[in-house]
């Protein structure tokens, strides 16, 4: 990032360090920390062989993940950073991209504010589980398409997509809030022991949902409506 007051610094004549240049110097030390974290963490889940979605795996990654946050202070403009590196970077990312969307979920679990906002428009990449395990008292606004897996094992928080999910959405969900802008994929709420998940356009397909209420449009698909 170029400091866009550079030419100024020597202004009356006094050689000074500007506050941006404080903030920008913070902000690429804690990038690099974050990335050099992820190299980590991918070259951990790399041992594993294979990459499976399943529970056990899933967990095993997210603590993996977490415990490699847990000396770095961040922010939410570090969490967008890190998505716009990502998105961008070939060089780490594993071809299914899970990992890669279970560290971005650690990050907005594990950041300090409670609201977070993502702006998913302009990024290629589609990261499944982006909301996986929110916890209670915090918000994911994901502003654009999503891919699987969004909202899956919620613990209470609140996700809410501007646009498409894909499959499995609010999988395994316990409770909590999903709201989905548009449209859902297949096997929607797989899993689902409570909460609530709202999908205001189509549902490509309902999974087998065990408790918590699924909502097309206005309509209450689970349990269905006598």
């Amino acid at each position: 990032m170029v400091n866009p007051f550079q030419a100024f610094r020597h202004y009356a004549g006094v050689r000074r360090e500007l506050p941006l240049d404080r903030i920008i110097a913070q902000r690429d030390h804690v990038l690099q920390q974050l990335l050099q974290g992820y190299q980590a963490f991918v070259e951990e889940e790399s041992r594993q062989l294979v990459w499976v979605v399943e529970q056990g795996a899933l967990s095993r990654a997210y603590t993996t993940a977490v415990d490699v946050l847990q000396d770095i202070h961040f922010t939410v403009e570090d969490v967008e950073d890190m998505c716009t590196e990502l998105d961008g970077a070939s060089g780490v990312i594993t071809p299914l991209g899970a990992p890669s969307g279970l560290f971005i979920a650690a990050m907005c679990n594990h950041t300090e504010e409670r609201e977070i906002t993502l702006n998913l428009r302009s990024m290629t990449r589609r990261w499944p589980f982006l909301g996986y395990r929110l916890p209670r008292g915090r918000r994911l606004f994901l502003e654009g398409d999503v891919g699987d897996f969004v909202g899956a094992l919620l613990e209470g928080g609140e996700v809410t997509v501007t646009g498409n999910a894909g499959n499995y959405a609010g999988i395994g969900m316990r409770s909590g809030t999903l709201q989905i802008g548009y449209s859902s994929g297949k096997n929607t709420g797989e899993g689902m022991r409570g909460g609530v998940l709202r999908v205001e356009g189509r549902i490509a397909e309902l999974g087998k949902i065990k408790q918590g209420a699924i909502y097309e449009g206005n309509q209450q698909v689970f349990p269905a409506e006598p």
